[in-house]
Parts: structure tokens; sequence; C-alpha cells
């Protein structure tokens, strides 16, 4: 499912090194920390009226944007001076704000922390500065890359014991792809008619499981739509997909019970009929989760193994389509990215990425 503007431009904002501020233009004060977003506002809170660090307006003109190329992040300066204060670090694939240009440096926008004393007190103080970082440290977006330790990393921090990971060429991710396997049945296509969806049970009360859209304003809570995505003849189930507002559900459904199944996302069964994965980008929590499904030899479905990878996300084609499938080899391939670069300066989904292929330990 295509994830909603509003959620791209809150997770762009997020990003931001120092985030938890208050927005342009305001200045607060508690017994012991003040925040300040105008230039020189500063010099009202210090008692000696002197300027702290390199304040800078807000709207200061971005020249432009650059990233972190530096796997071990970079040291953040108060000045263009190997020697001068260093105020922090800036992680690998940070986005940055050029401000000023040297040979050797970059000038950018930074929301800083600095403390001083009033009266005998500590003051923590918060506010635009312009600090200085290495140009040899940085690069366009097409730098940033995954490497392997990212590929693995999850939420939980725990190791892969039922699949393998690993990186693929392009060559042998589209050799996989001219040969992938699907056992989603889109032959009979059934149709809603009135925003109803009824599917054929046997077994069930009026012989149909009925599903009815709730059409609320595009962007209400409560509006709901049923698709209907196929069947799966040797599992005797339907699938089909549930979205609201910002979230969706994938179900499958036996024909002749209308028992329900309810999965995170699209069912790729592996060829031999014994198992099946889903990749579910939520972008919401910044995560992409994974889960492993056996079928035993009743067709009895069961959850094996999830967890949430951290550090890449999906990348969507030009008909913002999920490049993921199912091999040949019963491994799962997909085109994956950097999550710090999902989006490129525009805020337009970033087209490029990696391969990756994940595959069942036996």
């Amino acid at each position: 499912m295509k994830p909603l503007l509003s959620a791209i431009l809150l997770l762009c904002c997020s990003c931001q090194y120092f985030s938890s501020s208050p927005v342009q233009g305001e200045a607060v004060k508690t017994a012991d920390v003040v925040y300040t977003e105008k230039k020189d506002s500063v010099e009202e809170t210090h008692s000696e009226g002197k300027r702290i660090g390199n304040p800078i307006d807000y709207n200061a003109p971005t020249i432009k944007e650059v990233y972190v190329t530096t796997r071990d992040s970079i040291e953040l300066y108060e000045e263009a001076d190997d020697k001068s204060t260093h105020l922090g670090k800036l992680p690998y694939a940070e986005k940055v704000e050029v401000v000023q240009e040297f040979k050797y440096w970059y000038g950018i926008k930074q929301r800083t922390q600095r403390k001083y004393k009033r009266d005998g007190e500590e003051i923590i103080l918060w506010q635009w500065e312009k600090l200085f970082i290495k140009r040899e440290q940085t690069g366009d977006i097409s730098q940033i890359k995954l490497n392997y330790k990212e590929l693995i990393t999850t939420e939980d921090k725990k190791p892969l014991k039922k699949i393998n990971i690993r990186f693929v060429t392009k060559d042998e991710y589209l050799a996989q792809k001219a040969n992938a396997v699907d056992f989603i049945d889109t032959t009979n296509t059934i149709k809603k008619v009135k925003g109803k969806l009824r599917l054929p049970c046997q077994e069930c009360k009026n012989k149909y499981v009925t599903y009815i859209d709730s059409l609320a304003p595009k962007y209400d809570d409560n509006r709901i739509e049923h698709t209907y995505m196929g069947e799966i003849p040797f599992l005797n189930q339907y699938l089909i997909c549930i979205t609201g507002y910002e979230y969706w559900d994938y179900i499958l459904i036996d024909k002749t019970t209308g028992k329900k199944f309810t999965l995170a996302a699209y069912p790729y069964i592996t060829p031999d009929r014994q198992y099946f994965m889903t990749l579910l980008d939520n972008v919401y929590e910044g995560v992409t989760e994974f889960s492993l499904y056996s079928i035993d030899e009743t067709n009895k479905i069961k959850q094996v193994f999830s967890t949430a990878f951290t550090q890449w996300a999906l990348v969507l084609d030009e008909k913002d389509r999920e490049q993921v499938f199912m091999g040949s080899d019963g491994s799962l391939y997909a085109k994956v990215i950097n999550v710090s670069v999902r989006w490129d300066q525009k805020g337009y989904y970033n087209p490029r990425g990696q391969y990756i292929c994940i595959s069942i330990k036996k």
C-alpha cells in the first residue's frame, strides 16, 4: 500500500539529528532550559549579554544538501579548524543543509545544545547554529548504501535462526524474476457490487462470505475497502486485501468453511508449497516486518518465525509496486534501500537500491 503523504512528511522531518525542539520562531523558557530559534535572541538570555556559539537564522538559505558518507560517523566542529571545539557527531547517511562552502569544509545549519551559567544556575540552551564538517566525509544521496551488518539488523537484536539473508547482484535478481513463482490464481475475478464483495462459501450461511466497504472520505478513520486478490487452489483459500486509513491486512478465507487467517502482507509461497513468506514495509514504524509460515500436509498454516528489520525499506517501481517475488529456487527476492534515504531530496520515493535474497534454513 502506498504510504500517505502526511506520513512521509512526518518521517522526513523526524530524521533530523537534533529533533526534539520547539517549532521555528518560538522562544520557550523553563527554570533550566532555554530554546531559541531567532538569530541573536540568545543575547537576551545570557547574564553578560554575550552571544553563545554561532547562532544562525533558521531561515538562512541552504546552498545544497549533502549526506554523511563516512561509516563511523563524523565530528561537528565549532569552527572550520581541526583544533576547534568538537560539538558532537553526525551518523552515517545523515542529511545536512550546507549554508557556506570552503575548500575543505562545509558550514552547515544544525540544532545545537549549549550550556552556560546564569546567576549561579546552569542553563541548557538549544539554538540553530552554523557548525562545520569536513567536505571529504560527505557526498550525494547515491553514495548511501547498506552493508551486511545493517542488512541483518533487527529490532529485537536476536540472531536470524530460521533464515539466511544476503546481497545478490542485479543480474541474479533479474534471472530469478524471469522465473518467479506465484500460486495466487487471478483467473476468476470476483468483483464488488455496490461496495459488497461476496465470496462463494460451501458451508457458510447463505453460501457466501460478504464484505462491505465503508466509503468514508479518503483520509477518514472509518474508511474501509476490500479488494479481491485471487485464490490459492491447493489451499482452497481466497485472498483479499483490506485497506483503511493508515493500515492494511491480507486475509486468507477458506472456501469451504469461511474461516479466516490474517496476514500482514502478500504471501509469497515456496515452489514446494511447504512455506510462504511475507514482507511488510511499515512506513509508520520505520521497519520492514518479515514473517515465515509453514504449510503442513493437511494444509494447516502456522507462523514459525517473525522479525522486523530496522535499517532497510522496500523500493517501489514507477507504478508504486513493491519489487518483491518468490524465486524458483525457493528464496524471496527484493529490491531494498537504506531507510535513511528511502525518499530523495524532493520527497519522492528513491528509485535506487540494492538487491537481496532471503532463504529458509533447513
